[in-house]
């Protein structure tokens, strides 16, 4: 379909790219303000908690995590900020597929972001 791996493909297709917080197995985002607290009980790469602790408490983002439920694995993260932009991304799976297919996904995610933040607008 569009990442290159049909279990990626398989799993957009069934559970879409969401830009609502809430969670399924595929997905899930939640949205944290500038220094949130519940940032330091997850485990997020390093650079996502240094982006969220040195932003205002004014400020908003969005943290979008996906996951491979079939080998239960993490495979991208994303922090997007209030205008649908993609501030930082961690691929988590090393295999160079699975990073050409992060990658687009990523391409998916930021669409989806900057659809919504333009139809809010």
């Amino acid at each position: 379909m569009q990442t290159g791996l049909k279990t990626i493909d398989n799993l957009v297709q069934r559970f879409g790219i969401s830009v609502g917080e809430g969670h399924d197995a595929f997905q899930q985002v939640l949205k944290l303000s500038g220094g949130d607290s519940r940032a330091m009980t997850m485990k997020l790469p390093f650079c996502f908690y240094q982006i969220i602790a040195n932003l205002p408490v004014s400020r908003r983002l969005s943290l979008h995590q996906f996951y491979l439920p079939h080998r239960k694995a993490r495979l991208a993260s994303f922090l997007i900020d209030e205008k649908g932009r993609i501030v930082e991304q961690v691929y988590y799976q090393r295999d160079s597929k699975y990073v050409q297919a992060c990658k687009k996904l990523q391409g998916l995610v930021q669409q989806s972001y900057l659809k919504d933040w333009a139809a809010a607008a």
